[in-house]
């Protein structure tokens, strides 16, 4: 009779490694795929290794994306393996399988996400034994030994489980839905990417587009800006107007203390200091800058694309490379900016073994000298989620590139938060002359360095140098010079990735409602720290931004119907903080999950339906005109209604006469041109005057931007720039309903592309409009470009981004991977794709058809160049064919045919 043994089940390997040396008596098996003791074996999962089943596979009549077929709710949610990670979940079914094991413990990490994790795992293999559940936000050896001395019953963490898999069906329910319906009311004809929509994605985008439209819409207006020189006697010094009973507007953000925006007030006041004296005050006292807090995965993703412009995603990538391969800083995708308690002692550890190195040394020594500082907030538990925050290890190794930076970050933030603060001497003057008031700074000089020593920053002296002290209280001044300066209002600044990051972080500042505000502040905001690079990427691949996360004409016109249509919870944060809000009463037995999922069921039928009532004509009504048709007003002819109107429309603005493809006068703007969204009210100003003024954003077709002006020339839209004037872009497509009074739209979006040819190649016929659209989702990293480069699904190929960013530049022969979905005549599945990216080679793959039309069997190997050629048996090797293979395989260089832009796009 086998002694019996709990199997425990980790979330990841480096965690299962910890509990392995924690506990102590084990030894590898399998290569390391497990480990095993007298008491115990130990495995791990991969993070998540299941996902739902997509529709097509639950039903094969889901695989038209048919909108009469919505909403889709499945009686069960069904779990399928996660590509590539087969052979772990047959590891552990054998484990779980095994005579001698009468007990699970699940050891994932202590949140919603890792009790989702294990109890996939357990259902997928059905599962019978008792579970115990390991909770730790320690890793040191001490807490993970009490951890096992205090394991807790798996049920009492079942309202955890439930809520868990609560939120993953929620988010499938609304995604796959919402998606597949405004895709086939919003997509042309033409379009193979769908119009994805989701809880998190979607509110992230109406983010960007509403600065966007903010920017679009500004209109510059004057103001004045008054500088006066004051004369002190032993020093002089500047001030500027300001009207110290200012209160900023909500309404109107141009609004600022030191602005005039009546000229000829502007000009009295300076008139009257012509000659006047003043008397100034001052305040001098020190400030502090307190030492920054430990990284998290967003703190450090908005620190590096602060200093080094470097994108979420290549953070993260750059970051798992740090943890994962060189073992240099703990786990990286964590929320947590604070240390366990028992942590101590470890960070002694790891400041010592940072004193001697060359880099470091000094600002060990420092703390080792002085002692930590700011450890109260530091070692927090009640601060610490799933796991802690972001430290060095203890390793140094010499890295390079993007690892050697990041590690130098992390390294170099660890340091500083255990150092004093910085001290500031600050100094602020006020000087009133005449009833007006003028300030000077306040104006600040670093003079104790503090943490920023970490950093090699400098002390300064400026403040005492430029500003001296005056002499006394209520000192007298001479007015010796003024300057009344012109100026215009700008637009408020685009959302860089820095931005976004902290935007999504803090979304519950957006809700006005307390109590879901809190829910979702405790949420974490608008994502994950380990899903945000993926959501903002994802952005960008679905086309509904660019890569300076402009969105385009795309994402706005997703936006502004979904807000038209009046589901505007898709598109705020307030659906996550309800959801979360809901989620914690499942959790805590409030809410049964049944009746969660319900209304999650009843609120996607809602999403649904107003997709599929969408009414062009509707959505944007003749009730509110930007003004007379110029086309109209210009002929002779006489209306007895007055002259016809210009209306909004879905994707253009046109008059009230156009109702069809060459109806009524004829006149119409698109609302994209050149590359950049036409808003209302530019429009408006078009319209009205025949003109715009200067307007950014438009962009070649080489993506450079350039600055234009708008005009009216016989019934056309004109772009006028210093290289001439030219066209606006008008070239027509078909849609897949009007968008309005005709299914027309801008330049770029030709029609023709047979929707469900698995070839990918253009053809002749119309697509039907309940074809399936070929979703651009990320494959792999490139292993031709690694730095941040990925390869993404097409409708036609698997391609990395570096070469489909030179293609839509136009380059006749871009280099990169490009690896063809159907070949000779067999489609490559993702799973075969992705391993041939891993493993530069696969098995023998069957079904493949030659130009004779003979069947036959081959390998596929990826070049150095990103290609790919077969391999075939029972012939010699040459020198790309790997080491490890048998000498029995010949190497024959694919080569395509075809047109190019039919595969990559």
């Amino acid at each position: 009779m086998p002694v019996a043994k709990a199997l425990i089940i980790t979330e990841k390997p480096s965690v299962a490694r910890d509990i392995v040396e924690a506990l102590g008596g084990f030894t590898a098996k399998s290569g390391g795929a497990y480990w095993e003791s007298d008491r115990y074996i130990c495995s791990f999962a991969v993070g998540h290794i299941f996902s739902l089943l997509e529709p097509e596979e639950i039903d094969r009549a889901y695989r038209s994306w048919n909108i009469a077929l919505l909403p889709i709710i499945p009686k069960a949610f069904q779990l399928k393996p996660v590509p590539g990670h087969e052979q772990r979940i047959k590891i552990l079914r054998s484990l779980i399988e095994r005579a001698d094991v009468n007990c699970l413990i699940n050891a994932c990490d202590a949140a919603r996400e890792g009790e989702l994790i294990f109890r996939e795992i357990v259902d997928f293999v059905g599962a019978k034994q008792w579970v115990r559940r390991l909770w730790l936000q320690s890793m040191t050896t001490e807490a993970i030994r009490a951890g096992f001395q205090s394991l807790r019953d798996g049920t009492d963490l079942d309202g955890l489980g439930a809520a868990a898999a609560c939120r993953a069906r929620s988010d499938w329910l609304i995604g796959m839905n919402a998606t597949r319906a405004f895709s086939q009311r919003l997509r042309t004809r033409s379009e193979r990417v769908p119009w994805s929509v989701g809880r998190v994605q979607t509110p992230t985008l109406a983010l960007l587009v509403d600065r966007e439209l903010q920017i679009l819409g500004h209109r510059p207006r004057p103001y004045w800006r008054l500088t006066v020189t004051f004369d002190a006697g032993d020093h002089s010094y500047e001030g500027t107007w300001f009207n110290p009973q200012f209160r900023a507007s909500e309404t109107q953000p141009e609004l600022r203390d030191d602005r005039l925006f009546d000229e000829s007030k502007a000009q009295a006041i300076a008139a009257s200091l012509d000659g006047a004296t003043g008397v100034a005050n001052e305040t001098r006292d020190e400030s502090l800058r307190h030492a920054p807090y430990l990284f998290h995965l967003t703190g450090l993703q908005k620190y590096m694309a602060q200093r080094y412009k470097w994108t979420s995603k290549r953070t993260l990538e750059a970051a798992q490379r740090c943890y994962e391969s060189h073992k240099v800083i703990t786990y990286p995708r964590t929320s947590s900016q604070c240390l366990p308690s028992d942590y101590r002692a470890e960070v002694d550890r790891l400041v010592k073994a940072l004193a001697g190195h060359d880099t470091y040394g000094d600002a060990a020594a420092t703390i080792l000298r002085n002692g930590r500082c700011n450890d109260k907030r530091t070692f927090n538990d009640a601060g610490v989620s799933d796991h802690f925050a972001i430290i060095p290890t203890g390793k140094l190794k010499g890295l390079s590139g993007d690892d050697a930076k990041l590690f130098d970050a992390v390294v170099r933030r660890f340091l500083a938060t255990f150092h004093p603060p910085a001290v500031y001497d600050r100094v602020k003057r006020i000087t009133v002359s005449g009833g007006h008031h003028f300030k000077t700074g306040p104006l600040e000089a670093l003079r104790v360095l503090g943490w920023l020593s970490v950093y090699d920053r400098q002390t300064e002296d400026g403040t005492a140098k430029e500003l001296p002290p005056l002499k006394h209280k209520d000192a007298n001044v001479q007015i010796t010079n003024r300057n009344l300066k012109a100026e215009v209002t700008k637009p408020p600044s685009r959302i860089n990735e820095a931005g976004l990051l902290s935007l999504m972080e803090h979304a519950g500042r957006q809700i006005d409602n307390e109590e879901l505000q809190a829910a979702l502040n405790s949420a974490e905001g608008l994502g994950t720290a380990a899903t945000r690079a993926d959501i903002i990427q994802n952005l960008k691949i679905k086309e509904y931004v660019d890569e300076t996360l402009r969105p385009t004409f795309k994402g706005i016109h997703l936006i502004l119907t979904l807000q038209r249509l009046n589901v505007v919870r898709l598109t705020s944060p307030e659906l996550t903080a309800r959801l979360e809000l809901e989620l914690a009463e499942v959790e805590s037995g409030k809410r049964p999950e049944q009746t969660f999922m319900t209304e999650i069921s009843r609120y996607t039928t809602e999403v649904v339906n107003a997709a599929k009532k969408l009414d062009w004509q509707q959505l944007y009504p003749d009730d509110n005109p930007l003004g007379d048709c110029p086309v109209c007003a210009a002929s002779d002819a006489e209306f007895a209604l007055g002259v016809p109107k210009v209306f909004e429309r879905g994707l253009y603005y046109a008059c009230a006469t156009v109702t069809a493809p060459n109806t009524g006068c004829g006149f119409r703007m698109w609302k994209e041109i050149s590359g950049r969204y036409l808003d209302r009210s530019n429009a408006t100003t078009l319209v009205e005057d025949g003109a715009t003024g200067e307007l950014e954003g438009f962009k070649t077709k080489s993506k450079q931007d350039y600055k234009a002006q708008l005009v009216i020339r016989t019934g056309k839209v004109v772009v006028r720039s210093q290289d001439g004037e030219a066209a606006a872009d008008s070239d027509p497509f078909v849609s897949s309903d009007s968008h309005g009074a005709m299914g027309r739209g801008p330049k770029g979006r030709g029609a023709g592309t047979r929707f469900g040819s698995k070839s990918g190649r253009q053809g002749a016929s119309k697509a039907p409009s309940d074809g399936p659209p070929v979703e651009r989702v990320v494959v792999a990293a490139c292993p031709v470009h690694p730095e941040g480069c990925q390869v993404v699904e097409t409708r036609g190929a698997y391609v990395c981004m570096t070469r489909l960013a030179a293609f839509a530049r136009g380059e006749q022969n871009p280099s990169g991977l490009m690896i063809p979905r159907i070949l000779c005549k067999r489609e490559l599945t993702q799973a075969e794709v992705k391993a041939l990216i891993a493993t530069r080679i696969t098995d023998e793959l069957q079904g493949f058809t030659s130009k004779f039309g003979r069947p036959f069997n081959a390998r596929l190997q990826l070049t150095p160049e990103g290609g790919i050629a077969f391999v075939f048996a029972e012939r010699a090797t040459d020198s790309y064919e790997r080491k490890s293979q048998p000498n029995k395989f010949k190497r024959q260089r694919f080569k395509s045919r075809g047109s190019r832009s039919a595969r990559e796009q």
